[in-house]
């Protein structure tokens, strides 16, 4: 167990809340269902079939967030279609006492943050080298086929005057662009490039006792989580946040969070980041790089 900026005394405390955050142990709790696939938001969320019109799953996290209480399920169905949302978790509305924490169950299902690159967004600049210019600066990612493309970073304290040589099937950032190398002959307007829009999978502030268990965060073009500030004994379990354009999980300000029994791997940047007054516990999970302080 691996345990950052937490005092005996606070970790003592933590663990023993940590055992009644595990939703196996929830009883009575309201239960909201999504199902991005056969839901709809005109729906109440109380069943996980549909009964009538307005009985049956919500279609999107964001609805069913807003029909949400405190200490309520989120159960989201997972149809192997991911969820393309990026959702917030703010105040008493999201959180719970210890014995029975807000939570959202993922059922294997997988948040994503990327959208398709249209085919007139590609402009070709060299022999094989194509442009693709983001909306927004500062932190990207590429995606094609549902994975990240391999980049080429800048070495630490050298400057680049000009796109460097990359090999093909690669691409890296270059004055707020970036730059795909293709294969000699391909045609990257015609392929399935996705690229990280939404800045955050799930962002905590101001919660309270929250659990969040078996769901895959990816392609966010900051942080796959951010617990940004006052977020207090949230819990990630047996959770995948991967391949986000920054950090896996981005914990802040007083914030105290848990991650159990997960793997955060392939981010951009970081596995974990935990800046000011931040604390984390880290138990039986998966970290390809260390976590980083700030």
């Amino acid at each position: 167990m691996n345990c950052l900026n937490i005092s005996h005394r606070s970790l003592v405390l933590f663990l023993a809340i940590v055992s009644f955050l595990i939703p196996s142990r929830r009883t009575d709790a309201g239960t909201i269902y999504v199902n991005n696939r056969l839901g709809s938001d005109a729906c109440n969320g109380i069943r996980a079939e549909a009964i009538t019109e307005q009985t049956g799953p919500v279609k999107t996290i964001g609805r069913a967030l807003k029909l949400a209480g405190r200490s309520d399920v989120i159960s989201l169905a997972n149809t192997g279609v991911p969820y393309y949302e990026s959702i917030s978790l703010v105040g008493s509305k999201h959180s719970g006492p210890v014995q029975q924490p807000f939570t959202i169950l993922g059922n294997g299902a997988t948040l994503s943050g990327a959208m398709a690159v249209p085919e007139t967004a590609w402009q070709q600049v060299g022999s094989d080298l194509w442009q693709l210019k983001p909306y927004r600066k500062g932190h990207y990612q590429l995606i094609l086929d549902g994975k990240a493309v391999s980049e080429v970073k800048r070495p630490a304290g050298k400057t680049w005057t000009e796109v460097p040589e990359m090999p093909p099937g690669s691409w890296c950032a270059f004055k707020g662009a970036m730059y795909f190398q293709a294969e000699r002959l391909d045609d990257p307007e015609s392929m399935r490039f996705g690229l990280a829009r939404q800045a955050c999978g799930i962002t905590f502030y101001g919660v309270n006792n929250v659990v969040i268990d078996n769901l895959t965060i990816q392609h966010f073009r900051i942080d796959g989580v951010n617990a940004s500030d006052h977020a207090k004994d949230v819990v990630l379990q047996n959770v995948v946040l991967t391949e986000n354009g920054r950090a896996g999980l981005t914990v802040a300000g007083t914030s105290l969070v848990a991650v159990l029994q997960s793997r955060i791997e392939r981010n951009r940047e970081h596995s974990i980041l935990l800046k000011e007054a931040a604390a984390l516990v880290i138990d039986e999970t998966i970290l390809d790089v260390e976590p980083d302080q700030k």
